[in-house]
């Protein structure tokens, strides 16, 4: 083990891994109990004599009861202030449980591409499909991801985002609330928080699609960061043909607590290549069509020449087919009134209602208004 861990690290990953603290103190030592079945004892404070061998002891059974490795769990115990998500596929049994050289490469890529296209969905809002060149912000995004170590017993691809280096100073603020005014999570978590929601919806929408069974559905769902670049990413985690079932995960770090709960996202058997027909698709869409948004503006966009007037909306989206929650959508003001509008709206934090016509726009959606079409909600 190479992780030098704190008692205050082991204390907070078994607290948030559901493990309980019992009453009283054994030689100083702290009891905790998970399920019953498990004791582990924590040194009192760190620098302890026995501290190191207690450690390992900790280690050996937290790898017993989640079935990873100790250097695994040990990077985690280490890691506070990091999210974590993570990928598991099942593992050919032709081939004896192991995975081939070109199935790994093709899962660190699909990594990389998923969270690629999330990163572009939070800073440009929902396209159908990204084309261009990376953002310079979504690469030094992926630059900061890591990987978490690799061990014989694991089956997984675990990815971590630190999130230590991208909270502002009042972070102290965030963990203790009513000190000041919260401040907005940082890149990394609100990509994972949008990747997370995608993920939910894409499972539901391939749950829903039977055989060859109209593929629509998908066209509801661009508006929770859905699109062509994901579809086909997740896909690689399902491999060839039809595609075996697999796994997607999310944590998030013990050191700054997310409102969304932790979750694991099941695709079935058959989903990649359902993800590969909904990538094509989305590639060729041009969505259009009578629409709504109502919700908080988060971005304010006007660039003083042919392309003014626009405002990003967090909030409830309201499509011909099907509405949804946490969505966001771009959308373009008639005039400097509307937007003067939207200012003050941004300002003092008002929920605002738009409606209009839905386009897409170089793979961006886009929703067109005319005069009246916006106002600030009471």
């Amino acid at each position: 083990m190479t992780v030098e861990l704190s008692v205050t690290d082991i204390t907070s990953y078994l607290a948030a891994s559901g493990w309980v603290r019992q009453p009283g103190e054994w030689r100083g030592a702290a009891s905790w109990v998970h399920e019953g079945d498990h004791e582990v004892l924590v040194p009192a404070r760190d620098g302890m004599g026995d501290g190191e061998r207690r450690i390992r002891e900790i280690l050996v059974l937290l790898a017993v009861v989640e079935g990873r490795s100790r250097e695994a769990i040990a990077t985690d115990i280490g890691s506070p202030m990091a999210d974590v998500q993570w990928y598991r596929a099942v593992p050919d049994d032709a081939a004896g449980g192991s995975v081939s050289l070109v199935a790994a490469l093709s899962a660190l890529e699909g990594a990389r591409d998923v969270l690629g296209a999330a990163a572009r969905a939070v800073l440009a809002g929902p396209h159908v499909a990204f084309d261009g060149a990376i953002p310079r912000e979504v690469r030094d995004l992926l630059a900061r991801v890591r990987l978490a170590p690799f061990g014989s017993a694991d089956d997984v691809l675990t990815i971590r985002f630190p999130l230590a280096d991208a909270v502002p100073a009042d972070l102290a603020d965030r963990v203790n609330p009513g000190m000041s005014e919260p401040v907005e999570d940082p890149l990394a978590r609100r990509v994972l928080l949008l990747l997370q929601d995608a993920v939910l919806h894409l499972r539901d929408a391939a749950g829903s699609v039977e055989g060859a069974g109209d593929l629509g559905v998908f066209d509801e769902i661009v508006t929770a960061g859905v699109s062509a670049n994901l579809c086909a990413a997740l896909a690689r985690f399902a491999g060839p043909g039809p595609g075996q079932p697999f796994e997607v995960g999310f944590r998030w770090a013990r050191a700054l607590p997310a409102e969304s709960p932790p979750r694991t996202v099941t695709f079935e058997r058959g989903t990649g290549a359902l993800l590969r027909r909904a990538a094509r698709r989305l590639r060729r869409l041009q969505l259009a069509g009578p629409a709504s948004v109502t919700g908080l503006i988060g971005t304010l966009y006007d660039d003083g020449s042919e392309d003014r007037f626009r405002v990003q909306v967090r909030g409830d989206v309201a499509m011909e087919r099907g509405t949804g929650t946490r969505r966001t959508l771009w959308v373009r003001l008639p005039d400097s009134t509307s937007y003067d509008r939207a200012i003050a709206a941004h300002r003092d934090g008002r929920q605002v209602l738009a409606r209009g016509a839905l386009t897409t726009v170089n793979g961006r959606l886009e929703l067109a208004t005319g005069p009246g079409d916006f106002q600030q909600l009471a």
